[in-house]
């Protein structure tokens, strides 16, 4: 996909409407230039994609800490504008069979002491409210938010994921980019079809096996209880709320990915599909009614019935002419004689003679149809009535049916599409429940994290074998079980998928870590100076750790990095991350030289812009792209812009051309 319009109006530091028009690659050009001193509105493009794209969600990411969706609206209001009223509109192109277009526009007004809200999504031109109205659930589908961060951010933080303490936020992003989580959803809604099931077989099971598992889940709620216990004192090391507002950004994910708000909608969307149908049956009992009427076949054949009708007022008037012959002959001899009288032996009679004979020549001459159509008067009555009304009537009417008819056909697939989406609504209501309850805990500091670490670390390996052998009694459970078969096989499947997806995710883990290494490595080694410290890059399959080795195969520490070095290392992880996500999105980068020595820099414009992704937006401040750097990345630019600042409106507006000058 690429973006085709970004659209500001009243937002931050830009009063009134302002629109960036972008292009996909053509040739070598995918880089969109778009230059503005500090201070100018270049992070506020940034912080506008990922507001209109995710709306709340985004707010942590835009400010750096958590804070109420309506307060940062609100601060994002300009202040010069009177209407007080904002919105961003994002249009892009997708990459399907079909080249479809999505525009998404997410508009606030101030209401006294609230923010009025809305979202508004078109689909081709065309609104399609229950994208609308489900957009946080279509979006996570389209461009995950974990997966976002990878292609649109700021190249001046993005040096801190290279630490280690700021890569375990990264860790989840990985996962989703390779597909754990969404195997981690599948299996936890198996254990929850698995405890069920069991508990629907404990009255057939005998004492010993039931005593068995009595026990075993007797030591695993003890291991919880113990974990929680951990987790709960770890906590108290790190800064306040952050653990909980962890959880409640993953909590939120799996909310989106089961669906949201989607499900509890379903049956508004099958009430409309029957409210359609009825329209559908109204149209064509209207359709049938309208052609049954007596104007209605002439309709086919208008035509036709216009070359009667005109026949027969043209033989109307030639029987006119034949009546009036005497009278006309009677008045041409009268002036012709009257004319002689008085004109004879005058120059000017013989002029006046030829003007009387061509103007009396049309009336004596008869005209005579090709053929005779006689027609009463009240049938050109009628005729004269269809060519006038009815058949304008009609057309319009049966037009009308039809551009209905079509309209309710689309209606019904776009409600046949969402209404086949599949949800967890049981789960989502649950995630929603949790979601409210982190939002109103709490959170202590931890202490003696690595120690915290170590024991999590043993608890977690006792909880694990301890949940195998209860598989196995519930196996047995199952296979000793006389009665209730459906729910002795569905818990027999669930345990043996349970023990398959478990292994499945170890493979399909240190599959995609492998990948996602080598994709860092090669970045990496691609935009690095040759005399590079890093010679090679491992990825712990299980921790998602990353280990760095040095030109001695010795182990390389991240602090024994250059700030370049970070940054350049920093930057490969997003890239090898994009590339092994997948997705085919722009990539937007704010202050792209950010921490760089003159070398990396050189490096970054001539390796990284030009092949970062078919489209490439850069925010760049005058001190930046310039100069060499400038004249190296010409021949990719695609367009140019320029925030100019009005001291005076105190506000920024939006200028084609690049600090005045014309790079394409």
């Amino acid at each position: 996909m690429y973006f085709s319009k970004i659209v500001l109006h009243n937002f931050g530091i830009y009063k009134g409407r302002h629109c960036i028009t972008l292009h996909n690659q053509n040739g070598r050009r995918n880089i969109t230039l778009v230059g503005g001193m500090n201070g100018r509105g270049k992070t506020t493009i940034l912080d506008a994609v990922f507001l209109c794209l995710y709306g709340r969600k985004a707010t942590e990411y835009i400010t750096g800490k958590k804070e109420a969706y309506a307060s940062v609206l609100r601060d994002r209001i300009n202040k010069s504008t009177p209407d007080q009223k904002t919105y961003i509109t994002l249009e892009f192109a997708l990459d399907d069979d079909f080249s479809s277009t999505i525009s998404i526009t997410r508009s606030w007004q101030r209401n006294g002491k609230k923010i009025d809200t809305q979202l508004e999504v078109l689909k081709n031109g065309f609104p399609d409210e229950y994208l609308s109205e489900n957009w946080e659930y279509y979006v996570e589908e389209l461009i995950p938010f974990g997966i976002a961060k990878f292609f649109f951010f700021d190249n001046e933080k993005i040096s801190q994921i290279a630490d280690d303490d700021a890569f375990d936020k990264v860790k989840d992003s990985i996962k989703s980019v390779m597909g754990v989580t969404t195997i981690e959803s599948l299996c936890t809604h198996i254990s929850k079809i698995a405890k069920n099931k069991a508990d629907s077989l404990k009255a057939f099971q005998d004492s010993k096996s039931q005593a068995e598992l009595a026990m075993l889940s007797a030591r695993l709620e003890e291991l919880d209880t113990r974990i929680r216990t951990v987790k709960a004192h770890r906590s108290e090391l790190v800064p306040m709320l952050e653990h909980l507002l962890d959880k409640l950004e993953t909590t939120e994910q799996e909310f989106w990915k089961k669906g949201g708000t989607l499900g509890l909608s379903k049956v508004e969307i099958q009430r409309q599909k029957e409210h359609l149908r009825a329209v559908e049956s109204e149209n064509k009992l209207r359709a049938i009614n309208a052609a049954s009427l007596p104007a209605t076949p002439l309709c086919l054949c208008k035509s036709l019935v216009v070359s009667a009708y005109n026949a027969a007022k043209a033989q109307e008037q030639d029987r006119a002419r034949q009546y009036a012959e005497p009278i006309v002959t009677a008045l041409y001899d009268g002036l012709m004689r009257r004319c002689e009288t008085e004109f004879g032996h005058t120059k000017l009679y013989p002029t006046l003679k030829e003007i009387i004979q061509s103007q009396f020549q049309e009336y004596r001459t008869p005209h005579t149809p090709a053929h005779s159509v006689e027609l009463s008067p009240l049938s050109l009555s009628l005729i004269e009535r269809f060519i006038d009304t009815e058949y304008t009537k009609a057309v319009t009417l049966a037009r009308h049916l039809h551009e209905q008819r079509d309209t309710n056909e689309n209606l019904l697939l776009q409600l046949d599409v969402h209404l086949n989406s599949s949800t967890d609504q049981a789960g989502a209501v649950e995630l929603l429940d949790a979601i409210k309850d982190f939002e109103t805990q709490k959170g202590r500091y931890e202490e003696s994290i690595a120690k915290c670490d170590e024991e999590l670390h043993a608890l977690q390996n006792q909880q694990a074998a301890i949940e195998s052998t209860r598989n196995k009694v519930l196996l047995q459970m199952a296979a000793q079980a006389d009665a209730n078969d459906d729910n002795s096989r569905i818990l027999q499947y669930a345990t043996i998928t349970l023990d398959i997806m478990q292994e499945f995710t170890a493979r399909l883990q240190a599959q995609k870590v492998h990948k996602l290494e080598t994709n860092i490595a090669k970045c990496f080694h691609y935009l690095a100076q040759k005399q590079a410290i890093i010679t090679s890059i491992s990825i712990d399959p299980t921790t998602l750790d990353i280990t760095l080795r040095d030109y001695d195969g010795g182990l390389l520490l991240k602090d024994q990095l250059s700030a370049g070095e970070k940054q350049m290392f920093a930057i490969s992880i997003l890239w090898g991350l994009a590339l092994t996500s997948g997705y085919k999105l722009p990539v937007i980068i704010d202050t792209p030289m950010a921490r760089l020595d003159s070398a990396h820099r050189t490096n970054f414009i001539n390796r990284y812009l030009p092949n970062a992704s078919s489209q490439v937006i850069v925010l760049s401040t005058d001190e930046e792209v310039y100069g060499q750097y400038l004249e190296d990345i010409k021949s990719y630019v695609n367009d140019s812009y320029t925030l100019i600042y009005d001291d005076m409106e105190k506000c920024s507006s939006i200028r084609p051309g690049y600090f005045g000058g014309d790079v394409q």
